[in-house]
C-alpha cells in the first residue's frame, strides 16, 4: 500500500505505536516502547520526542518495579531501557531534516544544478547557498569565489544589482521570508563585461510536511528584450496616441454595433464630450452624443448610420453638430469599417472635419455671384448702349423718312393711294423691328426667367453681326461668315445665345486692337459635329492665350479694365443648356473660342438670364 496523504501516514504511526505501548504492558516488556517513541520523534518533533522518553522511562519503570512484575533484574534493564530511548531521540534528532515520506521520495527530486537559465537556492534565513553553473557563468565568478562571498556576507549577492534596484530588491527579498509568500521581482543584474539586463526573479519557498520553510529556491529569466520591446511598444503608443490627439481633425472610434467608445483630444475639445462617461449598464451613452446633431438633421443622420452599420458600409454624412459653446457648425462625417481576417467588423473608424467655413464661404460666393451678375448687366449697358442705339436709330429713321414720304403722297395732286399704301406697310415693318430691339433689350436687363425655344443660331449669328457693325468697321475688322445653311436648330433661350455670341465677337474685336489694322480679320463659322452636336467658333488674329483654360475662371482677365466675369458666365450658360464652351491657340496666329450646344431636342429648362461682360 502506498501512502502519499499526511493524515495517512500519521495514522498508520498511531495505530502502531498503540500497539507497540498495549504489547509492551501485556508482556512486560519495556523494548516495546522504544517503537512509539520512534513515531513521536520522527512525526512530532524532538521537544515531544523528550516528552515521550521522560513518559516511556515512566512507564517501563512500572513495568519492571510493579509487584505483579515478573520481570528479572529490573533496575538493569530499566537503564538500558532509558539509555536506548534517549539515545534513540538524540539520533532521530540529529539526522532529521525531513519526514520519512519526504526521505522515501527525495531521490525523484530535481537537481537545481539542472534548472534551465539561472537558478539558485537559499537557506530558510534567506542566507544564499547555492548558485547553479548558469547564473556564475553570467556574473563571471567560479563556485569557490562565490562561495567565498556568501560565507562573508549574507547579502553579497546583493553587489550584482543595479544601484538603483538594490533598496527595493533587498524589500522584496525580506518581506518573502518574513511572510513566507513566493518572491516575484524584477530587477538589472550585472552581467561579467559590466553590463546591465532586466531579470525576472522568481523564489518559491520549500516545506516540510508541517508547512515549515526549509529553504528556498528560485529562477533567475532574462527578460531585457522582452522589455525593451514593451518600452518601445508604449512608446509608439504614446507617438500614436500623440499623433491622433493632435491631428487637425476630430476622429472617434465605434463598436462593431455602432456605439462610440474613444474620442481624440482635438473631438473632445471641440464638442465639450465626455469620453468617459457611461449608461447604467457600463456602455458609453451613444444617445446623449446623437443629441449632439442638429435637430434637423437627427432623422436623417440616424437612418444614415442605421442603413451603414446594418450593411457594413462606408459612409459619408454632412449635418450640423453643435460645439461646446452652443454653435451648431457643418461637419463632414465619414465612417470606414475595419474587417479581420474573416471579413468580420471588429471597429469602425470615424472622422469629423469642420466644413462651417467652407459651407458659410460658398453661400457668401454665391450670393456674391449673384450681386456681381446683376452688376456685370448694368456695367455692360454703357458699352452696349452704342450699339443698341445704332440698331434702334435705324428702324425709328426709317419710320420718319416713310413717314414723310407717306404725307407727300398722300398731300400730291391727285394723291397716290397705292404709293402711300406701301410706305404705310413699311413704317409698321420698322416699327415692329423697334418694338423687337427694345423688347431684347428688356429681357437682357430683366431679371425673368425665360421658356427655351427652337432658334437658329445662324440667325443669331447674324443679328449680332448686324448689331456689331459699326464697332467692327470703326475696328478696322474684316467679318468673314462661314455659316453651314443645313445647321439644325437648338433649343435654348434666344436671348442668352444672342448675349453669348454678341460677348465671343467683341472680345474677338477687343483682341486685334494692337495689331496691324490690315491684319485685322475676325472668323465666325458654324457646323455640325457629328450626330449630336452643333459648334459655332469664334476666331480672330490676336497675340493668342496664355492661359486657354483659365481665361474662363470667374475675376481672371487680361485686360486693364476688365472685371474677368465675361466667359465665366458664357461657359455657365453654355454648360446651363447641356453644352461646353472651349478655347484654343490657332498655329497660324490668334485665338479661337467654341462653343456646342446640343441638336433639335435639347432638354428645355428655365435659365434665368445674365448678361456676360467683356472678359
Amino acid at each position: 500500500m502506498e501512502l502519499t496523504s499526511s493524515k495517512q501516514r500519521r495514522a498508520v504511526a498511531l495505530v502502531i505505536g498503540a500497539t507497540s505501548v498495549l504489547l509492551a504492558i501485556s508482556i512486560d516488556e519495556p523494548s516495546g516502547l522504544l517503537v512509539a517513541v520512534a513515531i513521536i520523534c520522527i512525526c512530532i518533533g524532538w521537544k515531544a520526542g523528550l516528552v515521550a522518553v521522560a513518559a516511556a522511562g515512566l512507564l517501563s519503570s512500572a513495568i519492571l518495579f510493579l509487584p505483579e512484575s515478573r520481570a528479572t533484574g529490573g533496575v538493569a534493564r530499566w537503564v538500558v531501557f532509558v539509555v536506548a530511548a534517549f539515545a534513540l531521540w538524540l539520533v532521530i534528532k540529529i539526522f532529521r531534516t525531513m519526514s520519512f515520506y519526504d526521505q522515501s521520495y527525495q531521490g525523484t527530486k530535481p537537481d537545481i544544478a539542472n534548472i534551465p537559465g539561472l537558478g539558485w537556492a537559499a537557506h530558510p534565513n534567506g542566507r544564499l547557498r547555492f548558485f547553479n553553473p548558469a547564473a556564475l557563468a553570467y556574473v563571471g565568478v567560479t563556485a569557490d569565489e562565490m562561495r567565498r562571498m556568501m560565507d562573508a556576507d549574507d547579502y553579497s549577492w546583493a553587489q550584482f544589482i543595479h544601484p538603483d534596484d538594490f533598496e527595493a530588491s533587498i524589500a522584496r527579498w525580506r518581506h518573502s521570508m518574513s511572510t513566507g509568500e513566493p518572491l516575484n521581482d524584477e530587477r538589472r543584474v550585472r552581467r561579467f563585461d559590466g553590463t546591465y539586463r532586466w531579470f525576472r526573479d522568481i523564489g518559491v519557498a520549500s516545506r516540510d510536511d508541517r508547512g515549515r520553510i526549509i529553504g528556498w529556491n528560485g529562477q533567475i529569466e532574462d527578460i531585457d528584450d522582452q522589455r525593451k520591446a514593451e518600452a518601445a511598444l508604449r512608446q509608439s503608443e504614446r507617438e500614436l496616441r500623440l499623433l491622433v490627439d493632435t491631428v487637425p481633425t476630430m476622429i472617434w472610434l465605434l463598436t462593431p454595433a455602432g456605439l462610440p467608445y474613444y474620442f481624440n483630444k482635438r473631438f473632445v475639445d471641440w464638442a465639450g464630450v465626455d469620453p468617459t462617461e457611461k449608461e447604467p449598464s457600463g456602455k458609453p451613452q451613444f444617445a446623449k452624443h446623437v443629441e449632439l446633431f442638429h435637430p434637423d438633421d437627427r432623422a436623417a443622420m440616424k437612418a444614415a448610420f442605421k442603413t451603414s452599420f446594418a450593411r457594413g458600409e462606408p459612409l459619408q454624412h454632412k449635418g450640423r453638430i453643435c460645439r461646446k459653446d452652443g454653435e451648431y457648425r457643418w461637419i463632414d462625417s465619414r465612417f470606414e469599417p475595419l474587417r479581420d481576417d474573416d471579413g468580420t467588423i471588429v471597429r469602425w473608424y470615424g472622422v469629423n472635419l469642420d466644413i462651417d467655413d467652407e459651407i458659410r464661404a460658398q453661400e457668401a460666393l454665391r450670393l456674391a455671384d449673384e450681386r456681381l451678375s446683376r452688376a456685370l448687366r448694368a456695367a455692360s449697358l454703357s458699352e452696349l448702349s452704342v450699339s443698341i442705339a445704332h440698331e434702334l436709330n435705324q428702324p425709328l429713321q426709317a419710320v420718319v423718312a416713310n413717314a414723310g414720304a407717306f404725307q407727300r403722297w398722300l398731300g400730291a395732286d391727285p394723291p397716290s393711294f397705292d404709293n402711300a399704301i406701301r410706305v404705310a406697310q413699311k413704317i409698321i415693318r420698322n416699327a415692329d423691328a423697334a418694338a423687337q430691339v427694345i423688347s431684347r433689350i428688356r429681357a437682357l436687363f430683366a431679371r425673368t426667367t425665360a421658356e427655351p425655344e427652337p432658334i437658329d443660331l445662324n440667325a443669331v449669328v447674324i443679328e449680332v453681326c448686324d448689331l456689331l457693325a459699326d464697332k467692327l468697321q470703326s475696328s478696322s475688322v474684316k467679318l468673314d461668315i462661314e455659316l453651314d445653311p443645313r445647321l439644325p436648330a437648338v433649343t435654348a433661350d434666344h436671348v442668352q445665345m444672342e448675349q453669348v455670341v454678341l460677348n465671343l465677337v467683341r472680345n474677338g474685336i477687343e483682341a486685334m486692337h494692337d495689331i496691324n489694322a490690315h491684319s485685322r480679320r475676325l472668323r465666325i463659322v458654324s457646323r455640325c459635329r457629328g450626330d449630336e452636336m452643333v459648334e459655332v467658333e469664334v476666331c480672330d488674329q490676336g497675340r493668342g492665350l496664355s492661359d486657354p483654360e483659365r481665361i474662363f475662371e470667374a475675376f481672371y482677365t487680361t485686360k486693364q479694365e476688365g472685371l474677368g466675369m465675361g466667359l465665366a458666365i458664357c461657359r455657365s450658360i453654355i454648360e446651363s443648356h447641356g453644352g461646353r464652351l472651349w478655347a484654343d491657340n490657332i498655329a497660324t496666329g490668334g485665338a479661337s473660342i467654341t462653343f456646342a450646344l446640343p441638336k433639335g431636342s435639347a432638354k428645355a429648362t428655365k435659365i434665368s438670364t445674365a448678361e456676360p461682360g467683356p472678359g
